[in-house]
């Protein structure tokens, strides 16, 4: 059966319930969302040092907590926010309403490890839930059999497509995305030091190391339901890489934009705005910028928000990160950057991605 098809005719959209969010600029989405619209950041010196014996500028919280409690606390505080916008909070936890989808960094990356996320999540959704579980059936109301994407910034699109077929396939109401990543860490920002990419003195071409999580619901929906819909999801490769042996042509990210708006059943010069991972890397500006240009020919120019400017470069968190934002700005007309949005995203791998958005309903 062809899902794609057969949900578009019958109407049906991804649609997000509800969303959570912890990050540099706040512990919940509320706060963070006031922050993102003031253009406000977090960043300060961090415990990590350049080659040069400079301190390093980060987009942290201030808690006193390391390791695997550091990122579960993140997680709890994104899941517990997502929960409480929820009518039956405790859905989250029964695996045969609710299917959980988990996305981290890369395979490039150190850290990159299926089981210690699934571990951070699971950990985290115990104690967000303790007290209420029934522990005669904790195994399966855990979802032991959850689906870790090690995706990064790309992996948003892989898991609305997973998403989307759970709820075709399984006998399951909704599906909890939540990203977790954090480039506070020795390995990666040691890593990403030698190959000159963070932004530090003497580099203006690099990005600012931080950390985040965020949680959404995905349900199906009627293509009118009030609310924020995904509409379309364009995935491609590019081959052009990062260090230049070879040159990009930013072909991947054209093609992941012209099929999730062809998907959408919309031109590209249609939306609004768009909003997109940039970190400030010159590389990957340059792919979107070609990108955009192209496939946005005769169209006009459309706002572009950036979320790396405010929160730091958070990897695996920062797609599901880009939608909480949205679901909330969306629905409110004084904030809403358009209805119909954007968004894309590209890995060092040469993956590409785009999300085509549409808030429904009265503003």
């Amino acid at each position: 059966m062809n899902t794609d098809r057969s949900t578009r005719e019958a109407g049906i959209d991804l649609f997000i319930e509800a969303a959570g969010l912890c990050c540099a600029v706040g512990y919940h989405l509320d706060a963070a969302v006031c922050a993102l619209r003031a253009n406000m950041d977090h960043f300060q010196e961090s415990g990590f040092y350049s080659l040069s014996s400079d301190p390093i500028v980060a987009a942290m919280l201030p808690d006193d907590i390391h390791g695997q409690e550091r990122l579960e606390q993140w997680v709890l505080y994104a899941v517990r926010d997502c929960a409480r916008r929820m009518a039956q909070p405790l859905s989250l936890v029964d695996a045969r309403r609710t299917a959980l989808i988990v996305i981290g960094p890369d395979n490039s990356r150190a850290h990159a490890d299926a089981s210690y996320y699934l571990e951070v999540v699971l950990g985290a959704m115990k104690k967000v839930f303790a007290g209420e579980l029934d522990t005669s059936d904790e195994q399966r109301s855990l979802h032991e059999d959850a689906t870790v994407l090690l995706g990064g910034r790309t992996g948003l699109a892989a898991a609305l497509v997973r998403a989307k077929n759970m709820l075709a396939e399984r006998p399951i109401e909704q599906v909890l995305v939540i990203g977790v990543d954090s480039y506070l860490n020795a390995a990666d920002i040691n890593g990403y030091l030698k190959e000159e990419r963070l932004f530090v003195r003497g580099n203006s071409d690099g990005f600012i190391p931080g950390e985040a999580a965020a949680a959404l619901v995905l349900r199906p929906a009627p293509s009118d339901q009030a609310g924020l819909h995904i509409k379309g999801v364009g995935i491609a490769h590019e081959a052009g890489r990062h260090d230049g042996s070879v040159p990009s042509r930013s072909q991947g990210l054209t093609h992941a934009i012209r099929s999730a708006c062809e998907q959408a059943g919309i031109a590209p010069t249609e939306v609004n705005f768009r909003i997109s991972d940039q970190n400030g890397e010159q590389f990957f500006s340059r792919d979107a910028t070609n990108a955009i240009t192209r496939v946005m020919m005769g169209g006009s120019k459309v706002p572009h928000l950036t979320l790396a400017d405010k929160i730091g470069e958070v990897g695996g968190a920062a797609g599901p990160a880009m939608l909480a934002w949205l679901a909330r700005d969306m629905s409110h007309k004084a904030f809403s950057p358009g209805q119909l949005g954007l968004a894309h995203m590209a890995n060092d791998d040469g993956t590409r991605c785009a999300v085509v958005l549409q808030q429904q309903g009265k503003q």
